[in-house]
C-alpha cells in the first residue's frame, strides 16, 4: 500500500500564490483527479484560482535605504518589506464636515 500524502491547507494555498496551477499541484503531490476534487471542495480552498507570479523584479533605486525587499519569487510571488516605523494609527482622525455641496 502506498503512503498517504500529507496536505496542508496553507500549502496548498502558498502553491496556488505562487502560481501554481491545479494540473501542477496534482503533479507535485501525486494525486488523482478524485483527490483534487476533494481537496479543492474544502470550504477554505473551494474557488480559489492560480495568482500568476510576477514576471519582473522591482527595485527602489530612488533612495538608499535599509529596507529589505524579498524578490525571491519562488517563495512569495510578491515583493515584501520591512514594515517602515511610521504610526498608521488614524483613529484619532477627526473626519471634516462642511455644509458646501
Amino acid at each position: 500500500m502506498s503512503e498517504k500524502v500529507q496536505l496542508t491547507v496553507s500549502g496548498i494555498q502558498e502553491d496556488l500564490n505562487n502560481g501554481l496551477t491545479r494540473a501542477e499541484i496534482q503533479a507535485k503531490y501525486g494525486l488523482s483527479g478524485r483527490d483534487m476534487k476533494s481537496v479543492f471542495s474544502h470550504p477554505k480552498l473551494k474557488g480559489l484560482k492560480t495568482k500568476p507570479a510576477p514576471q519582473f523584479v522591482l527595485t527602489d533605486d530612488t533612495e538608499d535605504t535599509d529596507e529589505v525587499v524579498n524578490t525571491d519569487e519562488d517563495t512569495t510571488g510578491i515583493l515584501e518589506m520591512q514594515t517602515p516605523s511610521v504610526d498608521n494609527d488614524f483613529s484619532t482622525v477627526e473626519p471634516v464636515v462642511t455644509d458646501e455641496f
